[in-house]
């Protein structure tokens, strides 16, 4: 009876922590969310400074993100652990770093994405896409579709789909992140951590209005669900453990043998029709991104090629479709593209030190600002390649498959001539798989049926407070930095109402072929008259001297300018022009033949003089 009494004890003991954790975990959830509310409805966008959006938060915003933190790793601690908990934890900690800058901001930021919107609005007025205008036209499958959300929900643009865009398309990345966490081989708590650790670590803000983020959409069900079809097989023989050279070179020669490509070394997880259903989706899914994105189907097929190599892809017919569809698509479908520019493709083969000076050496310019945070944004992602070069040596595997797709888009450098964004987009192809392996430095697994780097955890026990306290830390800090950095260009790059104001004004006032001058490309520009209204950015390619952008006016004469504080903003922050600049260039093209035609706090339009 003493030992009935003890286990009924025990239970219930059990019952009431498992109610604790859970009362604490959405409590905690809900007090961060209140904050969040209290955060934006304080956040004054007109008084933002030079570091960008972390100088308007408050105490409140890093009060409810630790809070938000501490109810994730409640949660995650909790045994046994409950899906439906993390989730809303996770959800909180997306709304705080993903859309926060969507509610303090009064519209959307970037230009890229307002320019995406009106090559949305071309296809939605003229049912087909403007040929020789942009090398983006051909590929215009998420412009397409685009298209027919707008028409369907009966807006007259695409303009209400951009602010909360962002928020929108990071929340659709988490199912497709789960599932790759469930079936990667980490341990469940680690799958979740790894998830945590990708929101808190991406701050590549590649989630904006884009072909590019609807493509990452694609590029992580693809993954998802060839991680669901498949399992590595367990071998005949035991491989030796450790890291002795005649073990590689035997797992390195095994990747390349026939019977591997012919999938003998996997095991199927799904019966064979459901089987071919999930391959004719995930086929379709990947002839869609080849019409809508120039870099995501290569990536595709590189980690398609890894995933086969280490165990996780049945046969290689997956990988053959994707790169014929590319190579076609290129070939046929994006002719207008390449015509002319056969250089722009092919120049950058093999030039890696070209690519990564001008996605890194490049950037590190500007006010010490800038500089700031540019270093702080290569910090995160160095550290959490260290946390993942450690957890890939702690945790025991079934297969290698996330080592291989963390090197595998590395690859796409040495082949791609995508300019100055080839190393993010790289880094954020592989950050699913780089967090998870980050994660597994902390929660690592420990068994396997196979493991080919012998684990190397610590032997001591690893009380749950303290495998709490460092979880809280490390994700804690990864979203303060992200928080910081993914925000630290947005007094130039987000947009304030009267500059939204100021461009329509140019827009209506504009006819067609005349020429609208800007300093920069910083603001709301290209959302309408595609092919109407010429756009002239006097800086180009490059920062010259504020006496350069006057003469580049004085010569090129473009009827209509327009000067705003956005603009203001990059020319002190990035191109190291003097504070209040752009007052004395208003004032010398105002000399020069040019005339207030309107003003708002924030902009000025200047038109040039009859007859000029």
């Amino acid at each position: 009876m003493r030992s009935d009494d003890r286990q009924i004890r025990t239970l219930r003991w059990g019952s009431i922590v498992r109610s604790y954790f859970d009362v604490w975990s959405l409590g905690l959830a809900a007090v961060a969310l209140t904050l969040w509310f209290i955060t934006v409805h304080r956040a004054n966008f007109a008084s933002m400074r030079l570091l960008g959006l972390v100088t308007i938060l408050g105490w409140t915003y890093f009060l409810g993100l630790a809070i938000a933190v501490a109810s994730f790793v409640i949660a995650l601690l909790r045994t046994p652990v409950r899906t439906s908990r993390l989730v809303i934890s996770l959800v909180v900690l997306v709304v705080f770093l993903y859309g926060t800058a969507a509610a303090v901001e009064p519209t959307s930021s970037l230009t890229d994405s307002w320019i995406h919107a009106g090559f949305t609005q071309y296809i939605v007025q003229h049912g087909h896409i403007l040929n020789n205008y942009d090398a983006r036209f051909s590929w215009p499958g998420a412009f397409s579709l685009a298209a027919v959300l707008v028409a369907f929900t009966g807006e007259p643009n695409a303009i209400a789909m951009l602010r909360w865009f962002p928020l929108l398309i990071e929340l659709l990345y988490l199912a497709p992140l789960l599932a790759i966490a469930a079936r990667s081989g980490v341990s469940r708590r680690g799958g979740f951590l790894g998830v945590a650790l990708f929101y808190a670590t991406n701050w590549i803000y590649q989630d904006y209005f884009s072909p590019q983020a609807l493509n990452y959409l694609f590029f992580l069900v693809v993954i998802a669900g060839v991680f669901a079809c498949w399992r590595p097989k367990q071998p005949e023989r035991r491989r030796p453990v450790g890291l002795r050279v005649r073990s590689l070179v035997e797992q390195a020669r095994d990747a390349l043998r026939v019977r591997r490509l012919n999938g003998r070394d996997v095991v199927p997880s799904r019966d064979p029709t459901t089987l071919l259903w999930i391959l004719a989706l995930l086929t379709l899914m990947i002839g869609a991104s080849v019409m809508s994105h120039q870099l995501t189907p290569y990536a595709l097929v590189v980690a398609l090629t890894a995933l086969l190599i280490t165990r996780r892809l049945g046969r290689p017919e997956l990988v053959v479709v994707g790169a014929l569809f590319a190579v076609g698509w290129l070939s046929l479908g994006a002719s207008n593209y390449w015509i002319g520019h056969l250089n722009d493709i092919f120049g950058g083969i093999g030039q890696i030190s070209t690519t990564v000076g001008s996605n890194v050496t490049n950037r590190v310019t500007g006010s010490a600002s800038h500089r700031l945070i540019v270093q702080w944004r290569m910090g995160i992602i160095v550290m959490l390649y260290l946390f993942a070069g450690v957890g890939a040596l702690r945790r025991a595997a079934d297969s290698r498959a996330l080592e291989a797709l963390v090197g595998a888009p590395f690859i796409l450098l040495a082949l791609q001539n995508y300019g100055g964004e080839g190393l993010l987009r790289v880094v954020l192809f592989a950050l699913p798989f780089s967090s998870l392996l980050a994660a597994s430095a902390i929660l690592p697994r420990t068994r396997s049926s196979v493991r080919y780097v012998r684990s190397k955890t610590v032997h001591h026990k690893r009380h749950r407070f303290t495998v709490g306290v460092v979880t809280g830390v490390v994700l804690l800090a990864f979203s303060l930095g992200t928080t910081v950095v993914r925000g630290g260009n947005d007094a130039y790059e987000a947009f304030s109402l009267g500059e939204v104001s100021a461009v329509n004004f140019t827009y209506s006032h504009a006819r067609a072929g005349q020429v609208i001058g800007v300093v920069s490309a910083y603001l709301p520009l290209g959302q309408r008259d595609l092919g109407t209204v010429d756009i002239f950015i006097a800086d180009g390619q490059s920062t010259p001297t504020p006496r350069a952008v006057l003469e580049t006016f004085s010569k090129k004469r473009p009827h209509w300018i327009v000067l705003s504080r956005s603009q203001e903003a990059w020319g002190e922050i990035v191109a190291g022009y003097p504070r209040d600049w752009i007052k004395t260039l208003q004032a010398q093209l105002v000399k020069d033949s040019y005339h207030v035609a309107a003003r708002w706090p924030t902009a000025t339009v200047l038109e040039l003089g009859q007859g000029k």
